[in-house]
């Protein structure tokens, strides 16, 4: 430990000691090396400006800010600091950088390792290193070394030869590129910031490669200056003061959006709700990785900006851009809830044209992440170095920020269902018919009793408490039976339960049901007569060849896969594609180098038809959103039918060509993340590479040929 602090603390002892009280009743301190820390170091040493009882309370103290008054550096919060500490699992004798000055946190650190390790704090302003350095040694602890850097060029003597031990940002950071200055096995906590939301996060270091194994902390920080600056690629929609940032990523066009809020939003409906005082902040990092052109609203704060129950000014809102129209996040208050502090529901409000469209979209991801992610435990988040890191995944798999230094990866965990097989001693199970007028899992449906977890609660306590509140029932010999995968018709992941198998002997109508329409007692032979659930359908075959299957060793149950059902008519997925020629050329664009289809491909104009759209509507849509060309429908002729199956699909795709004999407008890129530039090319000398099927209908075109079947045997 380091010698006694040589401040005068008359007064100030029984304030440290309620603070680090405060902090353990919290949770915040959790092992007694952090305890002694907080009840040894004087706070009030290193915020001498305000008095002592401000000092130890549970909240910053800023020390320096900007002429217009920003706060450019404070004695972080000491919850939060205390998080951080803990999670960055500090013994005796470790090497520990911290990044981001201010004293007190160093000092605080300075305990935790003790007279056998080292403690280095680096800042890029002078004048908050000099304090930190008065007050340190004023303290007792000048073996902290202080350094006046920038945090991504430390001097080299400053790192040890095998790397630090622990590395602690307290400054609000967008990339992290440190990983080189931790030793392998060791910590990294830092408060990183994707798409201007802030999570205190706790990595591992092996291989080079960062890894979370904690739950994320919202905070907020002081941003970082210097190289590691971020840019939140801010554009402003003229004439409405509405501002879209677009953090990590391409930052799209907003012009085009001028003209979006003219008229009412159109809103789609969630059925997803959220407690007055209840977080959501995993919805937003959801949405910020599952939703292409992502990203942050905010608006001035007087003005007509036509936007309805705008963010408020701290936390922009979640919106998605798609060409001239918008989507954005919203709630809209249902209910006082039980606690009184309000009942809301998530709505999506759609701006534009195709506005109901992008809602929907939105929507939709709303409604999984609510049915798949909501209960979970944490996202695993993993960082690489960009040189080192593999290629994007699509949006289906782990979501991805690409940023300066570094790529990162986060994967979220599928929350089990839980289900209950209820038999009794006539060899019958007891099924449900689900309500079919309500947003739920296989309305009008028989299935069985059960429902998701809840945040924080594990699948045996979940399936308890489902049939509590469907039949107020308690079954005593509840047991795991078996795990159902639902597997999408294409063997594409959907959703899992776990399964639990138990014995009932009481009449149907004298269960007091209180969710969905009717039980019933049935024999298995009779489901093949009624409107069942695949999945309730599968469990039953499962209990009649096996009633009791045993987990393996580790506990693990068996598995019971059941695929959607697939309409035995072919389906395909309908493109609509723009021809525009002009004095014997075709205008192309060149696809993006990471776009998912084609990247760094020659391809036209093109889209795929949404629910509610006639291909000719897609075509018209698509030239406005990606070129911002005019085509009234008058102008447009079919030309051409391409019949594609393609080897890398299980769905057949038609592909629709449309002639424009005019239209209003020069091509202009507006998805810069998915075409960089639009250009002429002469039809006789087609770019390479071009999308094969949209070279082979372009030749067709030229010969008059209106159908063409590609991939087929």
């Amino acid at each position: 430990m380091t010698p006694p602090p040589r401040t005068k603390l008359d007064g100030t002892s029984d304030l440290r000691h309620q603070l680090a009280d405060q902090l353990q009743e919290a949770g915040r301190i959790r092992t007694t090396a952090v305890d002694n820390a907080f009840r040894t170091v004087p706070r009030h040493a290193f915020a001498p400006e305000v008095p002592a009882e401000t000092a130890y309370a549970n909240d910053i103290i800023p020390t320096r800010r900007t002429p217009d008054g920003r706060i450019t550096s404070s004695v972080s919060a000491p919850w939060l600091q205390a998080d951080m500490l803990e999670a960055a699992r500090i013994r005796p004798g470790h090497r520990v950088l911290e990044i981001g000055s201010g004293g007190y946190n160093a000092a605080l650190i300075a305990e935790l390792v003790g007279p056998t390790g080292s403690v280095t704090t680096v800042d890029i302003d002078a004048a908050v290193t000099h304090r930190a350095t008065r007050f340190l040694a004023a303290t007792g602890y000048s073996r902290v070394r202080v350094i006046t850097a920038d945090a991504e060029h430390l001097p080299a003597d400053a790192v040890p030869d095998d790397g630090f031990d622990a590395v602690i940002v307290t400054v609000d950071t967008w990339d992290l590129p440190w990983i080189h200055l931790v030793a392998d096995g060791g910590r990294l906590i830092a408060p990183l910031r994707l798409h201007q939301y802030v999570w205190a996060i706790g990595f591992t270091k092996h291989d080079s490669t960062l890894t979370s194994d904690e739950p994320l902390t919202v905070c907020g920080f002081v941003p970082m200056q210097g190289a590691g600056a971020w840019n939140s690629q801010r554009r402003t929609i003229p004439g409405r003061g509405i501002h879209l940032a677009f953090e990590d990523g391409t930052p799209l066009p907003v012009d085009q959006l001028a003209h979006a809020f003219d008229k009412a939003p159109t809103t789609v409906r969630t059925n997803v709700t959220v407690r007055g005082q209840e977080p959501f902040d995993s919805l937003a990092l959801y949405l910020a990785g599952a939703l292409p052109g992502f990203c942050r609203l905010s608006v001035e704060p007087e003005g007509d900006d036509g936007v309805i129950s705008p963010p408020p000014p701290h936390w922009p809102g979640a919106a998605i851009v798609r060409g001239a129209s918008l989507a954005r996040l919203a709630t809209e208050r249902i209910g006082d809830g039980d606690d009184g502090n309000g009942l809301y529901e998530f709505v999506i409000h759609g701006y534009g044209p195709t506005g109901h469209l992008a809602a929907t979209e939105m929507a939709e991801q709303v409604q999984h992440w609510q049915r798949n992610h909501r209960a979970a435990l944490c996202p695993r988040i993993t960082v690489q170095p960009r040189d080192t890191a593999p290629a994007a995944a699509g949006t289906d798999g782990p979501h991805m920020f690409s940023k300066k230094h570094t790529l990162i990866t986060i994967d979220w965990p599928v929350i089990p269902g839980t289900a209950a097989l209820l038999t009794d001693d006539q060899d019958r199970y007891l099924l449900h018919l689900r309500s079919a007028n309500k947003p739920i899992w296989r309305p009008g449906h028989w299935a069985l009793l059960g429902g998701n977890t809840e945040k924080g609660e594990a699948c045996d306590e979940a399936i308890v408490r489902e049939l509590a509140e469907e039949v107020g029932l308690t079954i005593p010999d509840l047991t795991g039976f078996v795990t159902l995968d639902t597997l999408a018709a294409n063997g594409a992941f959907k959703d899992r339960v776990r399964v639990y198998h138990g014995t009932l002997n009481r009449p149907a109508h004298e269960i007091n049901l209180r969710e969905g329409i009717q039980l019933r007692w049935t024999r298995m032979e009779e489901t093949a007569e009624m409107t069942m659930d695949p999945g309730a359908v599968a469990i039953l075959q499962a209990h009649q060849a096996i009633p009791r299957p045993a987990p393996d060793r580790d506990g693990v149950l068996p598995t019971v896969q059941v695929r959607e059902p697939s309409d035995h008519r072919s389906r395909s997925i309908v493109g609509a594609h723009l021809v525009l020629t002009r004095n014997g050329s075709v205008l192309l664009g060149k696809r993006h180098a990471n776009s998912a289809f084609a990247p760094s491909t020659w391809h036209l104009p093109a889209g795929h038809r949404e629910e509610t759209e006639a291909a000719i509507s897609c075509v018209i849509r698509e030239a406005e959103e990606e070129t911002g060309l005019t085509i009234a429908e008058s102008d447009l002729s079919l030309v051409h039918t391409l019949d594609l199956l393609d080897p890398s699909s299980p769905i057949p795709r038609i592909q629709l060509f449309f002639a424009a004999s005019r239209w209003d407008g020069e091509p202009t890129v507006l998805e810069p993340d998915r075409c960089t530039e639009w250009r002429w090319w002469p039809l006789a000398a087609l770019p390479d590479p071009t999308v094969d099927y949209t070279r082979a209908a372009l030749e067709a075109i030229a010969l008059g040929t209106p159908y063409t079947a590609m991939g087929w045997a």
